[in-house]
């Protein structure tokens, strides 16, 4: 069953301003929406994708007049050209949102490659991936991906990261800090810890990288044999929003408050204010604002 969207929705997943999808449609019937029985209308994902692809191309350089001259196919075909992407970020990001929708991992790779071509691996990672990877939650917010969507690019971007890593040259790791990162348990979103785990590497800190579901008490065990003290985590989904004070208090239990530090972030930290008795506790906006503590 297709979502539903407003045309602000449009406007969040794609990038294009409201008032410019209102003059394509109206100019170039580039898509027709659907009326409600109170004549309000909406759109579906067969519109989201079509604006996607059309995005890519605008964004990328081609005039909208071409684009809605163009068929189905013909904008398909030259979406997947990785080639005419000349520098637009968005671009490439709503390539990505495209072959999520579609499960193209020929799209993916593609544009993936292209990026590391282009612009280097750590300007993909944080412009383009790192963008991509929190404009993954905007979408699943907005219906517009289900878990098989969202579990079919999670891997795809893990292959990729994990291949970096693997050849990412590390370092003297004695010179620098040491980090565990980890997600709480139940939670498998891992792609923004993946994120971290590559710049933390480069950089050359030292990282125990335990990744997803990692039940609490694991924690201090881990801490007790390896002597670090500081950790990372990202609270997407776990644990709940009225639960997220009760773990800091069993964090608090566990470990001497004046000796160990965690930094976490994650849509279940918003607006939540911690109590002052969790000072070892840092709270970042967001993955990019946690990336830059520590590179």
């Amino acid at each position: 069953m297709d979502s539903k969207y407003s045309i602000k929705d449009l406007e969040q997943l794609s990038g294009i301003k409201a008032h410019t999808l209102r003059a394509w449609e109206q100019r170039y019937n580039l898509i027709e929406p659907y009326r409600t029985d109170t004549n309000i209308r909406y759109y579906v994902d067969e519109h989201l994708k079509r604006i996607l692809n059309v995005a890519v191309l605008v964004k990328g350089g081609m005039k909208i007049s071409h684009v809605a001259s163009m068929s189905d196919d013909e904008i398909r075909t030259a979406v997947v050209d990785a080639g005419r992407y000349q520098g637009n970020y968005e671009s490439q990001i709503n390539a990505f949102k495209i072959a999520m929708l579609e499960y193209d991992e020929y799209l993916f790779d593609s544009v993936f490659n292209r990026c590391l071509i282009q612009f280097g691996t750590d300007e993909t990672l944080t412009k383009i991936v790192g963008v991509f990877i929190q404009q993954i939650g905007l979408l699943w917010q907005a219906g517009a991906i289900n878990v098989s969507n969202e579990h079919f690019i999670s891997n795809l971007v893990k292959q990729k990261v994990f291949s970096i890593i693997d050849q990412t040259i590390t370092p003297n790791h004695n010179k620098r800090n040491s980090y565990v990162l980890y997600l709480p348990a139940n939670e498998l979103h891992e792609l923004g810890l993946l994120y971290l785990y590559y710049f933390l590497k480069k950089s050359g800190h030292r990282v125990i990288y335990l990744g997803q579901s990692v039940p609490i008490e694991y924690l201090k065990e881990v801490s007790d044999k390896t002597n670090i003290d500081q950790f990372i985590s990202i609270f997407t989904t776990r644990p709940n929003y009225e639960e997220v004070e009760m773990y800091f208090d069993r964090l608090g239990q566990m470990f001497d408050s004046d000796n160990y530090k965690f930094f976490v972030t994650g849509i279940q930290l918003h607006n939540v204010e911690l109590d002052q008795k969790h000072n070892s506790v840092e709270v970042c906006p967001n993955i990019e604002e946690l990336r830059k503590l520590f590179v």
